[in-house]
């Protein structure tokens, strides 16, 4: 148990270690890192944790490897420009935070309107249940902390199994960054607004109509990207 924590430590670390190159901007955009053994010979490290570590960095949407040349530092849309307000590295955290949430907004879309077509009364009533746990949560907290669990609970009741697991696959990233640097704008939903927007879902799927839940699941995710490209 000991080796593990500490290896886990490790690497956590070297992510450190490779956000301060990004920021040094010793790493310019969508140019390559140096070698694997430049950087484990400047960290004395070994090549299992150094890969471990740009192993986190290419799941956040910061990091690209390319075949038989190497990892390099994700290049931005000519489109978009970097924010002199914040790090290098928080720039292309939130842009590839933006892209999580686009990709959400059409796969739970598409999940609500599968719930409209085909779920049962019990996957109905399950939803509704959950969804007057959540609203008891909200009041106790005085946070949306929790929603997450209702996107879950749609994947689920999509009955769709590869649908399913891009969604959870997008969560994950989604709790990597709202537990750092983005739970400030992860958290902007207000608990009237998110229990606003959950019972109209849920109205919507209890009366089969599967256009009128796409649109509120589309306009509710909407929220976020809007507060993640004013960032821009």
């Amino acid at each position: 148990m000991t080796i593990e924590i500490k290896r886990r430590l490790l690497y956590e670390e070297v992510v450190a270690q490779l956000y301060h190159i990004i920021d040094q901007e010793e790493v310019k955009l969508g140019e390559p890192f140096p070698s694997e053994r430049d950087l484990v010979e400047r960290w004395n490290i070994s090549r299992n944790v150094l890969r471990e570590a740009f192993h986190v960095l290419e799941d956040r949407g910061l990091v690209i490897s390319k075949q038989g040349k190497g990892r390099f530092l994700r290049a931005l849309p000519a489109e978009n420009e970097i924010s002199k307000q914040e790090s290098l590295s928080k720039n292309l955290e939130r842009y590839s935070l933006l892209e999580i949430y686009e990709t959400r907004q059409c796969l739970e879309s598409k999940a609500v309107e599968l719930i409209a077509k085909n779920a049962t009364e019990e996957d109905l009533k399950e939803l509704e249940v959950f969804y007057q746990q959540m609203c008891k949560m909200f009041r106790e907290s005085n946070s949306t902390s929790g929603e997450f669990k209702m996107h879950q609970l749609y994947a689920e009741k999509s009955k769709n199994r590869f649908l399913a697991q891009m969604i959870t696959t997008a969560f994950t990233t989604t709790y990597e960054f709202m537990s750092s640097s983005f739970r400030d704008v992860l958290t902007q939903h207000t608990i009237s607004d998110s229990l606003l927007d959950h019972g109209e879902i849920l109205r919507a799927l209890r009366a089969r109509d599967s256009d009128k839940a796409k649109a509120i699941m589309v306009a509710h995710m909407q929220h976020t990207i809007d507060m993640l490209q004013s960032g821009f």
